[in-house]
């Protein structure tokens, strides 16, 4: 075995079609786990938190943003919807990260960063082929009209 055959053991990537479909999945169950307690349990601290801020509609956003994370993360995990689902996150975990826990210490503000970062690699990535939208979309090209 040459040198070369090492040096391409450390250096080539390995598995790059199962990654997009890895970090979907993975954000998809950080986010249901994230959202499921303020679905089942309750928005009573997140709303009262909105409102002790002054944000306007307060209950409506919390709704809004607890179902973005609970819905679209069983969206992500079964890659429905992907990339739709990824902006809405990306939009969510923005508006937390840089205006919510905006003066905050970044420790404090570090989980909505990863959750932002990991919406943005999917929605740029796409959903990987081991999802929904692969077998929904796999005959459809581009140029390709369905009608």
């Amino acid at each position: 075995m040459s040198i070369t055959n090492y040096i391409r053991t450390f250096t080539q990537p390995w598995a790059t079609d199962a990654l997009p479909t890895l970090i979907r999945i993975t954000l998809g169950v950080l986010l249901v786990y994230h959202g499921s307690s303020k679905v089942f349990e309750g928005m009573g601290d997140m709303t009262q938190s909105l409102t002790e801020r002054g944000w306007p509609m307060p209950t409506m956003q919390a709704f809004a943003a607890a179902y973005i994370e609970f819905a679209g993360g069983v969206m992500l995990i079964v890659g429905l919807m992907t990339r739709p689902v990824a902006f809405m996150n990306i939009t969510l975990f923005s508006i937390i990260f840089f205006v919510f826990h905006g003066a905050d210490a970044f420790a404090k503000k570090e989980k909505a960063f990863l959750f932002l970062v990991l919406a943005v690699y999917t929605f740029l990535a796409g959903p990987g082929k081991a999802s929904v939208d692969s077998l929904l979309f796999k005959d459809q090209k581009p140029d390709q009209k369905s009608y």
